[in-house]
């Protein structure tokens, strides 16, 4: 018996088909006329041009809706060569039950434990998608690498906290994986640069859990006074809920006492103007330029650490605990 035989016998309400569905709602005599109806509805939308796809490279909005929850361009290629119109529509309504956001979770998941990524690979031990966006925010960890690590803050790292302030919406989208935060939103940047721009954005992270705590601290007079923090489903939380130890808080709370500067003015000019070409360029061309070229274009060298060239002097002052004091010698005070 295979796998798929089992679970159809371990879970004998999922295990329905079109048909049988129908034929739970309507009697039998109604269900081959439903079929009917059904069959010629889709018939005569395709007739009239709808999901027209004559064209090599047009995309079925079968294509475009399974690619858009996340799934590889070749693999649903293949899949709608395989299914039928009927049974493509089917699919896409029975995947899509879940809700987009956790879908493409779930496939970012599936990517990662292909790729080795993932520490638990156990797959029948995971019952909630808490589980799984804990792994993927590990699992997306090991693939930070040293340019990445150049556009962030850095404020504490041991063995298994981290704490950071975002400098890029690249950045931020890596450090936040495995979130809903909107400021680490894989499509949408707005709200990285109204944050970054008008506040102090800090990520907690443990780096054996997978826990992560988002502070945010407005610092622009303009804008109301806030203080909040933000659990990985990108809910409101009391400071007393949070699942971090006293030393952490602490290192936290310190430098939103000394820091009077938001994320964005904390940067150096070289990171500054990345996020101002951008954003510049989603305004004017509808899309994102990438990182590379825009470091590319603008021959950056960013050099071997996250923030140098005198635009920001970082150092400690000796407290109970580590304290961080902060000098910028340019730029107003709000962002």
């Amino acid at each position: 018996m295979s796998k798929l035989d089992t679970l159809k016998e371990q879970n004998p309400d999922l295990d329905l088909s079109l048909i049988d569905a129908l034929g739970l709602v309507y009697k039998t005599k109604y269900v081959e006329m439903y079929l009917n109806i059904y069959k010629t509805k889709k018939s005569k939308k395709y007739d009239d041009g709808e999901d027209d796809d004559d064209e090599e490279d047009s995309m079925t909005s079968f294509q475009t809706e399974m690619r858009d929850m996340g799934f590889d361009t070749e693999h649903v290629t293949d899949l709608s060569k395989k299914l039928s119109r009927i049974q493509q529509s089917f699919v896409s309504n029975l995947i899509s039950e879940m809700n987009y956001r956790d879908i493409k979770s779930f496939n970012k998941f599936v990517e990662l434990n292909e790729r080795g990524l993932v520490d638990n690979k156990d797959v029948t031990s995971y019952k909630t998608m808490e589980d799984v966006m804990s792994q993927i925010s590990i699992a997306e960890l090991k693939l930070i690498d040293k340019e990445l690590e150049k556009l962030i803050l850095k404020l504490h790292e041991d063995e298994e906290w981290l704490i950071i302030k975002p400098l890029t919406y690249e950045s931020s989208k890596k450090y936040g994986a495995g979130t809903r935060w909107c400021t680490a939103a894989d499509n949408e940047d707005y709200q990285f640069y109204n944050y970054t721009n008008r506040g102090i954005l800090i990520y907690t992270i443990n780096k054996k859990t997978g826990y992560k705590v988002a502070t945010f601290k407005n610092v622009d007079k303009e804008h109301a006074r806030e203080l909040s923090f933000w659990d990985a489903e990108d809910n409101r939380v009391d400071s007393l809920e949070l699942n971090l130890p006293d030393e952490i808080i602490d290192i936290i709370i310190t430098d939103l006492k000394n820091c009077q500067q938001s994320n964005y003015y904390l940067a150096p000019h070289n990171i500054r103007e990345i996020n101002d070409n951008a954003r510049g360029e989603k305004k004017s061309a509808g899309l994102l330029r990438t990182l590379g070229e825009l470091m590319s274009e603008h021959n950056i060298n960013i050099g071997h650490e996250p923030i140098s060239g005198g635009e920001l002097s970082l150092y400690t002052t000796a407290t109970a605990n580590n304290t961080l004091t902060y000098e910028h010698h340019d730029g107003p005070q709000q962002g």
